[in-house]
């Protein structure tokens, strides 16, 4: 199975490690300047400093230090690496710049994992991650599993799971081994409009070695045979032939029924799935649309209203099944701030009130992670904050939690692991704030992570596959651990402002343009993974402009 680097225009880049590092004393600069070793390798020779290396690398602390023959020599012979990539990292080790292409990065890559170095390890997989695609996802899953590069692998299966009926007509499917297709049936993840995939892509698999029969008999059990169609089973069984090698198969199927098939016997199965949720409309009406949008039938459904006249500016996020809605300005006989919570039951298909907030607010943001809901920043009627609340859902009270490095209101808010990142926005002064926020939930932290090359208030911000994505009259995708920006070169998104973004089943959508102070009903539809970037005209149903967009994910049992 190849792993290939997909061409484009932007096939090079110097990558920077921005990892700040500790003061030295002058002393200190001196020891690790000074070279002190000769490195051999192939026919070039490379002066180093021990200590310094040693810092950097295992293998050379090891190879140094740890007792060998060489740890006393000051000629060393390094063997089963090549000078090209040697070069390049022995001068990522002084400059901390890594020149990589689409070339060069796989030999630089496997040239640091054997000298075990891991920042230009990790600038490697993350550039690799940035070269996802259909046509490479399987191979570059396999490349990361031989080399441990668990994000990138990550990333890679990510994609496969998000487009299984593509990756499965690819020929390197078939060349899978049985657990790594049984890892895929059987995630959670995995994003298929009907049951019916999963089984055809099985007896795909299946038929291409006829040695594979027991192992067809294993992963089809974890098929949900209650999902199957009944016209994809009738076609399937009137095309099959005597000579087919699927007929095999069917029959053996029919004679040893799978125990996970047999009703009471199996333990319960889900597919999951994700729904938008959107509010949007004149906020002078006496109710504000919900709408929900199915990405697997591309159908809109009509919800229950959120059933607020004359509030704006408030703040939309979703906390498990629930889309809550926070704060806002609201108008009696003047504008003032309000406290509001209330949250949309999408399993009741009601709406109810929640505590309300400890400070009232409005262009703020607000975020849910697992079944707490975070609200940080935004304007109360003195000014812009920076504080922060959290509530734990069922109790009926928010919780302080640290306050945020700098106030702003109107920033972009998404989530990603165990922390929570804010972009950009205004400060209190009114100005543009460039800079990425990040909490940290585990220990309360707040620090800034990165600096927006493009800074603007009102991003949409939005997550997918590890990386952050900013959209506001161009798009950027950030790479937090190497702090990388990257300018998405898409002519449907250069000066074009959205009202609504959110992150479903691996694609990202991009809802209600703004133009000329006039939002229009359009939809853009973003796959990083199959250079897919489609404009839909009058696609949403829901009054606009939008108010909040949120992804839920639901379980289909």
């Amino acid at each position: 199975m190849a792993c290939e680097v997909k061409e484009g225009e932007n096939s090079g880049l110097i990558v920077e490690d921005l990892s700040v590092a500790h003061t030295k004393t002058d002393v200190e600069l001196e020891d690790d300047v000074v070279p002190d070793t000769v490195l051999y390798v192939e026919t070039e020779s490379f002066f180093v400093n021990r200590k310094k290396m040693a810092d950097l690398s295992p293998y050379f602390r090891a190879l140094f230090y740890g007792g060998g023959k060489e740890s006393s020599k000051k000629h060393i012979g390094i063997k089963g690496v090549h000078e090209e990539q040697f070069r390049i990292l022995m001068e990522f080790t002084e400059t901390l710049k890594l020149p990589l292409n689409r070339q060069n990065v796989l030999g630089i890559l496997e040239t640091a994992d054997f000298l075990q170095l891991e920042k230009a390890r990790l600038l490697c997989c993350k550039f690799l991650e940035r070269e996802l695609h259909l046509s490479n996802c399987l191979g570059m899953m396999a490349y990361a599993w031989q080399l441990g590069c668990s994000q990138l692998y990550a990333a890679a299966r990510d994609v496969a799971l998000t487009h299984l009926p593509a990756i499965a007509s690819d020929e390197d499917f078939l060349y899978l081994s049985k657990e790594s297709v049984a890892d895929l049936l059987a995630s959670d993840d995995l994003y298929i409009l009907r049951e019916d995939v999963a089984f055809e892509v099985t007896l795909r698999w299946a038929t291409f070695d006829p040695s594979r029969e027991d192992d067809f008999m294993e992963l089809i059990g974890l098929v949900r045979p209650e999902s199957l169609t009944l016209p994809y089973l009738t076609e399937l069984l009137t095309r099959l032939k005597g000579s087919d090698p699927r007929a095999k198969l069917i029959c053996k199927l029919n004679d040893n029924i799978p125990a996970s098939w047999n009703a009471g016997r199996s333990l319960p199965r889900s597919r999951s799935r994700e729904s938008l949720f959107m509010i949007g409309g004149p906020h002078d009406v006496d109710a504000q649309p919900l709408y929900q949008f199915n990405p697997r039938s591309s159908r809109w459904q009509c919800c229950a209203p959120f059933q607020r006249k004359k509030l704006t500016q408030y703040s939309v996020a979703a906390v498990e099944d629930n889309v809550v809605v926070t704060g806002g300005y609201f108008r009696e006989i003047g504008w003032y701030c309000v406290d509001w919570v209330q949250m949309y039951q999408c399993r009741n298909k009601r709406w109810v009130d929640g505590p309300a907030l400890q400070k009232s607010r409005r262009s703020h943001c607000s975020v849910g992670v697992g079944n707490r809901l975070y609200v940080m920043g935004g304007s109360m009627d003195e000014g812009v904050v920076d504080d922060m609340e959290v509530l734990l859902l069922g109790s009926d009270a928010w919780e302080e939690a640290s306050p945020m490095v700098r106030a702003v209101e109107r920033a972009a808010v998404v989530t990603m692991g165990s922390c929570i990142y804010v972009a950009c926005g205004l400060d209190e002064m009114g100005e543009v704030f460039s800079g990425i926020q990040r909490y940290q939930m585990k220990t309360d932290q707040w620090d800034v992570v990165s600096r927006c090359p493009h800074p603007r208030y009102d991003f949409l911000a939005t997550e997918l596959n590890g990386a952050l994505y900013l959209f506001g009259g161009l798009a950027l995708r950030l790479d937090i651990e190497t702090d990388e920006w990257t300018l998405l070169e898409e002519e449907c998104l250069d000066r074009k402002f959205f009202t609504g973004c959110a992150t479903a089943s691996g694609q990202i959508y991009l809802l209600s343009e703004q133009k000329m102070k006039k939002a229009i009903p359009n939809m853009v539809l973003l796959d990083p993974y199959i250079d897919t970037c489609i404009e839909v005209d009058d696609a949403i149903p829901c009054p606009v402009p939008v108010h909040g967009c949120v992804t839920i994910r639901m379980i289909d049992c």
